[in-house]
């Protein structure tokens, strides 16, 4: 049985250096991660006030169906190529569950 839907909120911040490569790695992300099994929403996008700061959230179905997503190729391959290049980040997991 599938337990909670999660969700997952935050932000990454990368120097404008970066901005070009992560621009395209975090559109290329996000085409696969949508496709992804259990994903109800995934998306990115700039902080208008803070620039090369992109906010981002997820909702998964269950926290099994994250754990898959964060095992997935093209996630490991994101965090291969922008982890180490990360300024500053921030992340706060939530369960979703609708009360009752």
């Amino acid at each position: 049985m599938a337990g909670p839907m999660v969700v997952i909120a935050g932000s990454l911040t990368f120097s404008p250096a970066d901005r070009e490569d992560v621009l395209a790695t975090l559109a290329e992300v996000t085409e696969l991660s949508r496709k992804d099994a259990g994903c109800v929403e995934y998306w990115w996008a700039e902080d208008l006030e803070a620039p090369n700061t992109f906010r981002f959230f997820e909702a998964w179905a269950s926290q099994e169906e994250f754990d898959a997503h964060l095992a997935a190729p093209h996630e490991k391959a994101f965090g291969e190529r922008n982890l180490r290049r990360m300024v500053s980040a921030t992340a706060r997991m939530f369960d979703a569950t609708p009360a009752a």
